[in-house]
């Protein structure tokens, strides 16, 4: 894996105008295509999902699938998972390695500087065509397993179009969002998913 450039003054205006179209957002609903990268599978996995975000009670949902193969929801340290065909679940902890950069969305996107740096290291900031690539390692155990974290935001209007995962084991992540809407309500059995009939293993 080529190493990533770092620089040593990252215009840090591009993130504060990325973090500006956060203001006044309570909740999020992103509808999205995911494709995952494996070094032992040649052809790569695409899926389509939705991520919620409640930034009110940092509540945190992922799933993908239609309808859902995999979801994922945040237990404040801990993250459930779910297999729904197999009908089994997973506790483990958010920066667990059999996770990895999930636990960087546990708690939503930043919404100030500050913020921002406490959870993220910023790499590079790489303008590419018509958007700008914020290339971040998260801090603490959200990092663990991650090569690189980064934000794909649009280069006129500022708001974030994806998210691009680079793991340290060679594989990828990357998440390309095709609608987002804001400040939507959001009720508890989404964040509550029912365990009835599944049985707790480890993945």
């Amino acid at each position: 894996m080529a190493a990533v450039a770092q620089s040593s003054t990252p215009d840090m205006r591009v993130v504060e105008q990325w973090l500006a179209t956060n203001s006044g957002v309570g909740s999020l609903q992103i509808e999205f295509t995911q494709t995952r990268k494996m070094r032992a599978v040649k052809i790569p996995v695409r899926q389509q999902g939705t991520l919620w975000l409640d930034y009110g009670t940092h509540r945190f949902r992922w799933q993908t699938g239609d309808p859902a193969q995999t979801i994922v929801v945040s237990l404040g340290e801990n993250i459930l998972i779910l297999r729904t065909p197999m009908k089994r679940y997973e506790i483990r902890p958010s920066g667990s390695g059999g996770a990895p950069g999930m636990a960087a969305l546990a708690n939503g996107f930043p919404r100030t500087l500050p913020e921002f740096q406490r959870r993220y290291r910023v790499l590079e900031i790489r303008p590419e065509s018509n958007t700008k690539r914020i290339v971040t390692r998260p801090l603490g155990e959200s990092g663990r397993g991650v090569e690189t974290f980064t934000f794909v935001v649009d280069g006129s209007h500022h708001r974030l179009l994806g998210i691009e995962i680079e793991l340290q084991d060679g594989s990828s992540v990357d998440t390309v969002f095709s609608r987002v809407q804001t400040n939507v309500r959001m009720g508890r059995d989404l964040f509550q998913p029912s365990l009835d009939g599944y049985t707790e293993t480890k993945f």
